[in-house]
């Protein structure tokens, strides 16, 4: 009981009152040495199966997202469809299908649910988002101009309907130069773009090693493959906050988007150094992206696409038919392969990997660990407070966090059947009656 008891105590201290934010920027360092934690789970349900419904016999699942009554929305890519689940995990409906006429979904990559209940999803073929209701009622679709950016996955929900994200797509030019930092956009819902935050650039990219790249009617420039490169993480807050990492070492920004743009509140800290970046770590490292080339699914394609510079559709004279990816893919897994022995590796490897929000506004913040291997899982609140540590082996940041302690995670077995598995968070029902 005793574990038990001290998770609750210091999952509790969640519930207390975070700052107004007004004043200048304060840092909140955390001194203490990591306190483990387990916090007990239970499984609510699982869905997805080799052979069944075809509801249920998943494609690629890109992407999960709660409402604010725990309903689950899971994109399918492959399929050009949402699947929606209720509570215990019952099919309720199927949202839009593959196709390019509208409502329909072409290819599809990200999926948010906002507060008042519509659903959004990321469409790269349409170069925007398409928003249905919760009935799966098609409502609009909103474009965004490639010369002034396109969001791109992930995207995170705003409380006032726009959305932010790290990863923006942006049609360039050689005149254009290069940016003063890496952007963090937020995107209205009239498609328009602002810049909230310019993140730390890091070493500039040496863009005299360009290599190109041209198959199935597509042509890339290539960067050198970077390691360990400087992160850009970022989660939103229940009221609109901004939680954000850009730093070699262990520290977090948070912003308050509503008042002046970009305004700084509190930046979180805990003194963790990087961990040096040996030749053994160098080898390790070689060795894991070279297994990944000979993988499947979302990790392999974050592989091939880090180093992408430039990308143009070529259509030679004559030909017909449009671009062909999957010689693309293959002419890129060529290319890494040679690239790999000239990688770049910094000195140290940045402290933290991953940062998320769950609904009770805690941070989970996932520290590196080496190649190959998963490092603990810290749990903050944004006005700077340590609630514990998550061992490696551990609980981890799930694809999905949802109301009243629900998370959802897309797990694979050994024949890549895809399952998506919702379990609860049972300290988080004591959170909702604290004080």
């Amino acid at each position: 009981m005793r574990p038990r008891c001290l998770t609750l105590l210091f999952f509790g201290i969640a519930s207390c009152g975070v700052g107004s934010g007004d004043g200048p920027p304060r840092p909140a360092r955390l001194d203490r040495p990591d306190f483990s934690i387990e916090p007990s789970v239970e499984t609510v349900y699982t869905v997805g199966a080799i052979d069944g419904a075809p509801w249920e016999t998943f494609g690629r699942v890109s992407s999960l997202a709660f409402d604010a009554d725990g309903t689950l929305f899971i994109l399918d890519s492959d399929a050009g469809h949402i699947v929606v689940v209720d509570t215990a995990g019952r099919y309720v409906r199927t949202i839009s299908n593959k196709g390019e006429g509208p409502g329909e979904l072409a290819r599809p990559e990200g999926l948010a649910v906002f507060s008042d209940g519509r659903i959004g999803v990321m469409d790269f073929a349409k170069v925007g988002l398409q928003l249905f209701a919760r009935d799966g009622t098609f409502l609009e679709g909103i474009r965004f101009a490639t010369e002034a950016g396109v969001p791109g996955t992930p995207f995170h929900a705003m409380p006032d309907h726009s959305v932010v994200t790290a990863e923006v797509f942006r049609r360039s030019s050689a005149e254009d130069g290069p940016g003063e930092g890496r952007p963090i956009v937020r995107f209205r819902p009239e498609g328009s773009g602002e810049l909230l935050y310019a993140a730390w650039q890091g070493p500039p990219p040496d863009d005299r090693r360009l290599e190109d790249v041209e198959s199935g009617g597509i042509f890339m420039q290539l960067r050198p493959i970077q390691a360990f490169p400087p992160p850009l993480e970022l989660g939103v807050l229940r009221d609109g906050r901004v939680a954000i990492v850009d730093s070699v070492g262990y520290r977090i920004k948070v912003f308050d988007p509503q008042g002046e743009k970009g305004k700084q509140v509190t930046t979180l800290e805990r003194p963790l150094a990087p961990v040096g970046v040996t030749e053994r770590v160098r080898d390790a490292e070689r060795a894991r992206r070279l297994a990944l080339l000979d993988s499947e699914g979302e990790a392999l394609q974050d592989v091939l696409t880090e180093g992408i510079a430039m990308v143009a559709v070529r259509r030679p004279s004559g030909a017909s038919g449009g671009p062909d990816p999957a010689a693309m893919e293959a002419a890129l897994r060529d290319s890494y392969r040679r690239q790999l022995g000239n990688m770049i590796f910094p000195d140290e490897i940045p402290v933290i990997e991953a940062i998320a929000v769950d609904w009770s506004n805690r941070l989970w913040v996932q520290r590196s660990g080496l190649p190959g291997e998963r490092g603990p899982t810290d749990i903050l609140t944004a006005d700077g407070r340590y609630l514990g540590t998550l061992a490696r082996d551990g609980l981890r940041i799930p694809s999905a966090f949802g109301p009243g302690g629900l998370m959802a995670y897309v797990e694979a077995d050994d024949l890549g059947v895809q399952r998506v598995r919702a379990v609860r968070l049972a300290v988080d029902e004591l959170l909702e009656g604290a004080p």
